[in-house]
């Protein structure tokens, strides 16, 4: 009884677990295409995570419940989805086909999209090309545009210059591929990313953005870096390139250790108020009461309105 019940208990958790994470996740994602960002007199973005799949498996060996076509059949409705997804996870880092077969055998279309998406990721280390091949077939831009994006995730931090190019044909999600992906090479080539940027490619938004994911990846893992790296960022129009930089470092480090990172952005000097907007706008993803008070420290007033009402809203429109 034992060991017939654990699937159906896992499979239940994690079917709440991914409704949760996409219902939330249909708060940002704009469809159809978003309208135009504020412009030059917005300091600061908020760049939202790229979407994301259900739960990674990881290779044959690792102490993880494991996945089997006869095991997945038995189930049904949304379970019977949640496992075929794994089982094409499973399968993703070595058997393409056989992955791909497995997303086949979904119900939900969206799904099943979603899982061609991911295996195409999660393939693209053994086989770039024959990954990127997978991408045009999926029907949905969003996916498809989406499966772009994780390939070049994938090679941010092997194939540096080629991911980041790779970034300009994500569609939908090029700008947050260019922003991750450049976030990623500059945790390990920070003299790359900010090549990457100092190309001054695209609008002011794309400008502004490849900045801040310099600030916010390299604050994740190096914060004294962090501050050294975004004093190297030229100040831009209106003083927006370092101050996204310094943005990106706020909510990058505050991922950390969340509010208790606002004495540290002292550290940034005049650029303090955005290293404060940064940690506010990470704190709005899980405690927007926390966030307002960091809101309430920033001193210039056009920054702390900004502040209030994306952590109030979650955008500045």
């Amino acid at each position: 009884m034992a060991a017939f019940s654990f699937p159906l208990l896992y499979a239940a958790c994690l079917a709440v677990c991914i409704g949760t994470i996409e219902g939330l996740r249909m708060q940002w994602e704009p469809e159809p295409e978003p309208p135009e960002p504020e412009r030059e007199e917005s300091l600061a973005i908020a760049v939202p995570p790229r979407p994301e799949g259900v739960r990674q498996v990881q290779g044959e060996g690792d102490e993880v419940y494991r996945y089997t076509e006869e095991k997945c059949r038995a189930l049904e409705g949304q379970y019977r989805d949640i496992c075929f997804s794994q089982l094409a996870q499973q399968r993703a880092r070595t058997d393409l086909e056989g992955a791909l077969s497995a997303c086949d055998l979904i119900d939900d279309a969206e799904t099943v999209m979603e899982c061609q998406a991911s295996v195409a990721e999660l393939y693209s280390p053994a086989d770039r090309e024959a990954a990127l091949a997978v991408c045009p077939a999926i029907p949905k831009k969003k996916w498809r545009d989406q499966c772009v994006f994780g390939i070049a995730l994938a090679y941010s931090t092997t194939d540096s210059p080629w991911a980041f190019r790779l970034c300009d044909t994500a569609g939908k999600w090029r700008d947050f591929c260019r922003h991750d992906v450049n976030g990623e090479i500059a945790q390990v080539n920070h003299d790359l990313a900010l090549e990457h940027c100092a190309a001054e490619e695209g609008d002011i938004l794309r400008r502004k953005s490849c900045w801040h994911g310099i600030g916010k990846y390299i604050a994740r893992v190096d914060v004294d870096r962090a501050f050294d790296v975004c004093e190297q960022v030229p100040l831009g129009p209106q003083n927006l390139y370092r101050e996204n930089c310094v943005h990106g470092l706020g909510w990058g480090a505050s991922e950390n250790i969340g509010a208790a990172f606002v004495p540290s952005c002292e550290r940034a000097g005049d650029r303090e108020d955005s290293c404060l907007l940064g940690v506010a706008y990470n704190l709005r993803r899980f405690d927007i009461p926390a966030g307002l008070e960091v809101c309430a420290k920033v001193v210039r007033q056009d920054l702390k309105d900004q502040c209030v009402k994306f952590v109030e809203v979650g955008n500045l429109r």
